[in-house]
């Protein structure tokens, strides 16, 4: 066996140890998904459409604290549309707690307590997200399929009337053993209301992190690309930095099930990584 062999043997276990670690050790989350429709559907979309939605995140290295503010308006025309709102957790596992913590829910200003119950969430990746209460219809693909905590209300939406929902929570942030720390905010479950989303509006203030300890493919390289473990999404160039601690971004008109590129966003931070695999010119086939 050659250097470059025993090099490759010494990588292939350090990979190796490093996805079953990654595997025990790594934290997922999945605490940052938009409110879905749970009713009043007219083929795959609700009949109320979102205009806007605001999002304000506080990044930390432990966890994001997350008020959104989601503005609806009814296209319903022979009275009130009465819809289940959900907003899914995301869960691992059956036995799963989920990672929202300390959720608060406000319609038209007025505080409204949510209750939880089991579900599951699907999307294919060029498809309308579809979701529910209970089991997963038997016609589901599996391989598409999570299991979800809803925090539902009952919501009426009067015609020619915005309806303002307001959510405010707290999550833990997704980490690996390679130091990332990552938070991600879907804006998937928008699909399924009616037509497209008028405008969404990201605020993001970083705390004890600023935007160089963010990993932008498209900005300062701080470690080689094949070694960084992940990057934030939307590239840099979208953002708008208006501090060293503050980004802000906004996109009009979009439907998530068809643009692809607008179906959330994604914050990571540097990370250790894996070495660079570089083959040794000398050895042979």
């Amino acid at each position: 066996m050659n250097s470059h062999d025993v090099l490759t043997m010494k990588f292939i276990l350090l990979l190796a140890s490093t996805l079953i670690a990654l595997g025990n050790d790594a934290a997922l989350n999945p605490g940052g998904h938009g409110p879905t429709t749970l009713g009043e559907f007219v083929g795959d979309e609700s009949v109320i459409r979102m205009v806007s939605e605001k999002i304000d995140i506080r990044f930390s290295k432990t966890e994001s604290e997350v008020h959104c503010r989601f503005v609806f308006r009814s296209g319903k025309t022979t009275g009130d549309a009465i819809q289940l709102v959900g907003f899914p957790d995301i869960l691992e596992h059956e036995d799963y707690a989920g990672v929202i913590r300390k959720l608060e829910t406000f319609v038209d200003g007025r505080k409204v307590e949510s209750r939880k119950e089991r579900g599951w969430f699907a999307v294919e990746p060029f498809g309308t997200p579809k979701c529910g209460l209970g089991k997963p219809p038997p016609e589901t693909r599996p391989e598409h399929v999570q299991l979800a905590d809803f925090h539902v209300i009952t919501v009426t939406f009067p015609p020619d009337k915005d309806v303002i929902i307001e959510r405010h929570y707290l999550a833990n942030n997704g980490g690996d053993v390679f130091g990332t720390i990552w938070f991600d905010y879907s804006t998937d479950t928008g699909a399924v209301w009616r037509g497209t989303i008028g405008q969404a509006d990201f605020h993001v203030k970083l705390d004890g992190l600023t935007v160089d300890d963010l990993a932008f493919e498209d900005g300062p390289q701080k470690n080689p690309p094949r070694s960084q473990w992940g990057w934030c999404a939307p590239n840099r160039a979208e953002w708008k930095i208006v501090s060293p601690t503050e980004l802000t971004m906004t996109w009009k008109d979009f439907e998530p099930a068809a643009h692809q590129t607008r179906r959330g966003i994604a914050l990571r931070t540097w990370s250790k990584g894996l070495p660079d695999m570089k083959p040794n010119p000398e050895s042979k086939p």
